[in-house]
């Protein structure tokens, strides 16, 4: 079993036997390559988010409010500190490509963290098709976005 899989699991049992967190799903799992340092956000999709992290040997885990919780701060600021995404949802995947579709660029601090996940998307084949497909919903295409981006800029 992978590092990545142990972790997952781990989570999982602390999600399971837990009445409060006994719903909650692991949305998704990023890991710096140099630190070695994991940070794992699991959900209910209502109210609850729970944030992990493994630093070394130590596994915390801590509440984040709902209130709290946005793509920008929680994804794509980790993205910019040199994070890689090790596992994903397509749930969550959804969730981005709606939230860069009504957010980017105006409302988004971190937008090479943006740029990262759209490269991630493209080099593992995680695109509006694959979405709808694992989710059964309607995905905005936000490829279109990033191409006209980069037509405009060679333009230039």
């Amino acid at each position: 079993m992978g590092r990545i899989e142990e972790i997952y699991n781990k989570a999982k049992f602390i999600l399971d036997n837990n009445i409060i967190y006994k719903d909650c799903e692991v949305k998704y799992i990023l890991e710096h390559p140099k630190t070695k340092e994991l940070y794992l956000l699991a959900s209910d999709d209502n109210d609850i988010a729970l944030e992990f992290r493994l630093n070394g040997d130590k596994f915390n885990y801590y509440n984040v409010p709902e209130w709290d919780y946005n793509f920008d701060y929680y994804l794509y600021n980790y993205f910019e500190d040199g994070f890689d995404i090790a596992y994903m949802t397509y749930d969550t995947h959804y969730g981005l490509w709606n939230s860069i579709k009504e957010l980017y660029p105006e409302d988004i601090e971190f937008k090479d963290g943006v740029n990262y996940y759209i490269k991630y998307c493209k080099g593992h084949l995680i695109n509006k098709k694959t979405i709808d497909e694992n989710t059964k919903l309607d995905t905005p295409d936000i490829m279109t976005m990033f191409r006209e981006k980069k037509k405009d800029e060679q333009e230039r």
